[in-house]
């Protein structure tokens, strides 16, 4: 059983016709769908197979009630969620121009910074500990990271989401009482925002920086570029991370860049779950992005497929002669 927490969001994606043009009116398509960082990651790994149980918050209007009944859809369990009395839906609004790649978005997320607090986790402490894998974002408030740092006992995979929200997560890190994280998802331009330009500019340095906060593998995603990875590959604890980047795995056709970020760390997870080591775990999350991009959707419906088509689940075994070998999982 794996656990998200996070946000449900009612997704308003306008894609123009034309050349986005600032400050007027422009001529779009324009979808409205369910999405949020956390629902979409549940969204991949249900589609990927996994069993999720799902803590979110639904708004008290009629926008919640859609969500919820979508949710329960797809296959998460809600038991853990709620719906606050009188609250309203999360919403994300964004202008895409015609190439897919976002020119401006807005998010209202306040009932996940009003509801979603360390004692609501508190009182779901035994199912999330139980989970085999925890995934969260940085749209949580920091205090709620905190208690997730210093309670869960499950490992835990984290996203930055965005420039503006990437320091809650090194915050909560910093305040958090001997911290562990497994895994941290960012992308170049939220690493230049946590530690600085020039730091954002030298990878090695920077996650140098991270791992000494308590995080263990670290994923800083280059779009066009690939990712670059930092960690502990065949669970050693190494005196110096071994490091390596990965090329893109270019798309088809770029449809909508929405979720490709979400699409990443949950094929990261899902590789997590079958066994696959540290770094080799990152080419499913290149492939789950890849996968996403080329739809006019922020989850593609066909993700187990797509990432089968490429790579079969490997693990790297050590021999009693030291001897690192890698081996097909059947």
């Amino acid at each position: 059983m794996v656990t998200v927490i996070g946000a449900t969001n009612i997704d308003i994606i306008a894609a123009t016709s034309s050349a986005f043009v600032a400050h007027d009116s422009n001529p779009s398509h324009i979808t409205m769908g369910i999405g949020g960082v956390g629902k979409n990651y549940a969204h991949n790994l249900v589609l990927l197979g996994e069993s999720i149980q799902f803590i979110s918050l639904f708004g008290d209007d009629y926008f919640g009630e859609v969500a919820r009944k979508e949710c329960k859809r797809l296959g998460f369990g809600l038991h853990l969620s709620h719906t606050p009395k009188g609250s309203r839906s999360s919403m994300f609004l964004c202008i895409n121009n015609t190439l897919g790649q976002m020119q401006a978005g807005a998010a209202d997320v306040e009932i996940i910074e009003q509801y979603l607090t360390p004692e609501f986790l508190d009182a779901r402490k035994e199912d999330i500990n139980n989970s085999q894998l925890v995934l969260f974002d940085a749209n949580l408030p920091v205090a709620t990271m905190v208690w997730l740092l210093e309670n869960c006992t499950a490992p835990m995979m984290a996203d930055t989401v965005s420039r503006k929200k990437a320091s809650r997560i090194t915050e909560a890190l910093k305040q958090a009482h001997n911290p562990h994280l497994h895994t941290l998802k960012l992308n170049r331009i939220e690493a230049q925002y946590i530690l600085g330009e020039e730091a954002g500019k030298d990878f090695p340095s920077l996650c140098k920086q991270i791992h000494e906060l308590g995080v263990s593998n670290i994923y800083i995603t280059l779009g066009a570029e690939g990712v670059f990875c930092s960690g502990t590959p065949f669970q050693l604890e190494l005196v110096q991370p071994a490091q390596v980047s990965y090329p893109p795995i270019p798309p088809k056709q770029v449809v909508d860049t929405n979720g490709a970020g979400d699409a990443f760390l949950s094929g990261v997870a899902y590789a997590f779950l079958q066994g696959v080591d540290f770094p080799i775990t990152a080419k499913y999350g290149l492939q789950a992005s890849r996968a996403t991009i080329e739809v006019p959707s922020v989850v593609n419906p066909n993700l187990k497929e797509e990432l089968g088509t490429l790579y079969n689940p490997t693990k790297i075994i050590t021999t009693t002669d030291n001897e690192q070998i890698p081996i097909t999982i059947a």
